[in-house]
């Protein structure tokens, strides 16, 4: 096995944010006998050492950037958190009704109950996050005692928008059988519960409610929220 490939092969063992650089290749150094300098080391060029005789050492799996498209932000919490995650680049709704109408989702990011939409994805397909997820909370002593009712929508099949440049009518037919798989997680004071779902165009699909505190009998019967928004489509026919 070549210099090289042991190396790469070592390195997969390695963390590189807990390990370092810099011991790493001081090790590597004292191993070959022979001083090495780091020639690179910057997320877009790779990081490489280089020893006296020219031979170049790629250290790429030592000095991996995460990235920023694939690693879930911070969510916020509280007496109530509705998280919704999927795994495309369409621009996916979590709307929540707090017990007294009052509707949380990116047009209304905040109710006068508390709640608060903290983490929005791929709106108006303005991000390409392939792991996107979105977050609605009341915070900790503020959630009102009342039935909730969480709905996911598929806004904007963003990831149509690239075949609907070149081929509208292929297009028109992906968005006719479009069906983008979601993850619905809620907890409700220290509860947590998970729902499998599935989300198609002009369609609130399941609604999933939850109460929170006692039930009484005079609370009002929430209805599915009416999305007036006029959202782009890519130039798509009307179905």
């Amino acid at each position: 096995m070549s210099e090289k490939l042991i190396v790469q092969h070592v390195m997969q063992y390695i963390d590189c944010m807990r390990v370092g650089v810099t011991p790493l290749i001081l090790g590597i150094s004292l191993w070959l006998g022979q001083p090495l300098r780091v020639v690179a080391q910057t997320p877009h060029s790779g990081c490489y050492i280089e020893a006296e005789d020219g031979a170049v050492y790629d250290l790429g799996l030592l000095c991996v950037v995460p990235d920023e498209s694939t690693v879930e932000p911070t969510l916020q919490t509280g007496d109530v958190q509705v998280t919704l995650r999927w795994n495309t680049s369409d621009d996916l709704d979590l709307i929540v009704i707090d017990p007294a109408g009052d509707i949380v989702d990116f047009g209304s990011p905040t109710s006068p109950s508390g709640g608060q939409l903290d983490v929005d994805a791929n709106g108006f397909c303005q991000t390409q996050n392939f792991s996107p997820v979105e977050n609605i909370f009341w915070p900790m002593g503020a959630a009102p005692d009342g039935q909730y009712v969480a709905y996911v929508t598929l806004a904007i099949p963003c990831s149509l928008e690239s075949l609907a440049s070149t081929d509208v009518t292929a297009a028109n037919n992906a968005y006719a059988s479009l069906t983008v798989p979601y993850t619905l997680t809620i907890l409700n004071q220290g509860e947590t519960t998970t729902y499998e779902g599935f989300s198609r165009p002009e369609t609130f699909g399941a609604d999933y409610s939850f109460q929170v505190g006692p039930a009484t009998s005079d609370e009002p019967i929430l209805e599915q929220p009416q999305d007036s928004l006029e959202l782009p489509n890519f130039g798509l026919p009307a179905l």
